[in-house]
C-alpha cells in the first residue's frame, strides 16, 4: 500500500491503507459483487419513426403547470403519475377532475414528502384518487424521486419539474413531453414496478 501512497506515513498512512483495503474487499468480495450485480440494467428504448417531442419547456418562461393541466384534461382512459412532490392546487384539481370523468388515475409519491404541510396527497385521496407512497429502493434514507406521468399509455411527461408551487413560481425546472410507443411502454412498465412496491 505504501507504494500506492508514497507521501502517506505514520498513522495517516495506516488509515489510508485500511480504507483502501476495506474498499477493495467491498468491491471484490462476494457480498460486494452481489451488490453491484443487483443493479437493474436495460437496453435503451428503441424509438419509432412516429416519435414526437414537445419541449423542452422551462419553468421561468414556458408555463409548465398549464401544459400539464392541458395534458391531464386531454387524457381519456388512463393517467399514471409518479412524482416526488405534489403541492400545486391547479394541477391537483385537474387530476381530481380526470378521476371524476372516468379516467383511471393512479399516483405514486414519495412517502416523506407526503407529510409536508403543503402536500396535496390527502386531498387527492379524499377525492377518491388511488394514491400509494414509496421510498427509494434502498429503504428509509432513499427517495422515490421520479417526476413522470404516462397519459393514455402513449404520451409521457418527464423532467426535473415537481408538481409544486415552488417549481412553478421559484425554481429553475424543465419538462418534456414524448409521444412514442416504446418510450411510453418503458415508462408504463416502470410505473407498474413502482405501484407494486408502494403502499
Amino acid at each position: 500500500m505504501r507504494a500506492l501512497f508514497p507521501k502517506a506515513s505514520g498513522r495517516y498512512g495506516l488509515v489510508i491503507a485500511a480504507l483502501a483495503a476495506a474498499l477493495a474487499y467491498w468491491i471484490y468480495s462476494p457480498q460486494g459483487n452481489l451488490r453491484i450485480s443487483a443493479t437493474r440494467s436495460a437496453d435503451p428504448a428503441a424509438v419509432s419513426g412516429s416519435l414526437r417531442i414537445e419541449g423542452p419547456y422551462f419553468s421561468d418562461h414556458d408555463r409548465i403547470a398549464d401544459r400539464l393541466i392541458a395534458a391531464i384534461n386531454q387524457t381519456r382512459s388512463s393517467l399514471d403519475i409518479a412524482v416526488y412532490s405534489i403541492t400545486q392546487p391547479d394541477i391537483v384539481a385537474a387530476i381530481a377532475s380526470a378521476q371524476q370523468r372516468g379516467v383511471r388515475v393512479r399516483v405514486v409519491s414519495n412517502q416523506g414528502q407526503s407529510l409536508d404541510r403543503h402536500s396535496e396527497i390527502s386531498y387527492l385521496r379524499s377525492r377518491g384518487v388511488p394514491v400509494r407512497l414509496s421510498e427509494g429502493f434502498r429503504g428509509q434514507r432513499s427517495l422515490m424521486h421520479n417526476k413522470f406521468a404516462v397519459f393514455d399509455g402513449k404520451r409521457v411527461e418527464t423532467g426535473s419539474y415537481n408538481w409544486t408551487v415552488s417549481a412553478s413560481n421559484y425554481n429553475y425546472e424543465n419538462a418534456i413531453f414524448i409521444s412514442d410507443p416504446e418510450v411510453s411502454a418503458r415508462y408504463a412498465r416502470e410505473f407498474e414496478h413502482l405501484w407494486a412496491q408502494a403502499y
